[in-house]
């Protein structure tokens, strides 16, 4: 009997040494465990990491209060934040211009200079052409000469009519002549304004079309006309 419970107790033992044993080696590997939320934080760590991040520009308007006091608003001009798109303290000013003309943008065209452009023009428009010439350099006086013959030329040409202020036409014409001019009226557009030259497109307007020439002055002195160009000719 006691030969027997001997035995059971050794075999027991051994079992449970057995079992310890095999529980340590178990418990000796490390178990990894992937949860969604780490699969997640990897991938944006990686994105992260292949991103150049850039300095913020004007940082400060992220920031800036915007209120009706800050700009100027028509007090009948309902207040959002889309009129600073349209402020006139955040944009340049917009000038028209003319298809195969220009802008007419002529704030660098001097008063004295714009006054001297009108009586000339004046002068042109009147019947022979009456004291246009003075405004010419003495030097270049034929190239006047040169224009009014392309001018009386291209008159008939272009708007198949005689020129107002031929021998033929002038007893017809006069009268009108006399109140409306040549031209009812001009435009200037944007000057160049060079270190020797400047040049200043106008737009004459007849009752028959439309004349767009370009005048050459001297930079220096008094400002004299040197050089008429006709550039277009369109009939109305």
């Amino acid at each position: 009997m006691k030969k027997t419970v001997k035995k059971y107790i050794i075999s027991f033992s051994i079992i449970i040494l057995c079992l310890f044993i095999f529980s340590c080696k178990n418990n000796s590997e490390p178990k990894l465990v992937y949860t969604e939320n780490d699969t997640i934080k990897q991938s944006v760590k990686i994105r992260e990491q292949g991103i150049t991040w850039s300095q913020e520009i004007e940082k400060e308007r992220l920031t800036e209060k915007i209120t009706r006091a800050s700009k100027e608003i028509g007090a009948e001009v309902p207040y959002n934040k889309e009129l600073f798109k349209i402020s006139r303290d955040n944009q340049s000013p917009v000038y028209p211009e003319f298809i195969d003309f220009g802008s007419l943008d002529t704030r660098n065209l001097r008063p004295s200079l714009k006054e001297k452009m009108n009586n000339f023009c004046k002068s042109l428009s009147s019947e022979n052409h009456s004291g246009a010439d003075v405004f010419f350099s003495r030097k270049y006086i034929f190239n006047y000469v040169f224009f009014i013959k392309d001018l009386e030329e291209g008159w008939e040409k272009y708007f198949n009519e005689l020129y107002p202020q031929t021998d033929s036409d002038k007893k017809n014409t006069q009268e009108d002549n006399e109140k409306t001019g040549l031209f009812t009226k001009w435009t200037f557009g944007e000057p160049f304004i060079g270190s020797e030259i400047i040049q200043i497109p106008v737009r004459f307007y007849a009752t028959c079309g439309t004349i767009d020439m370009t005048v050459f002055l001297n930079s220096s002195g008094n400002n004299e006309i040197y050089q008429i160009t006709i550039n277009r000719w369109k009939k109305v």
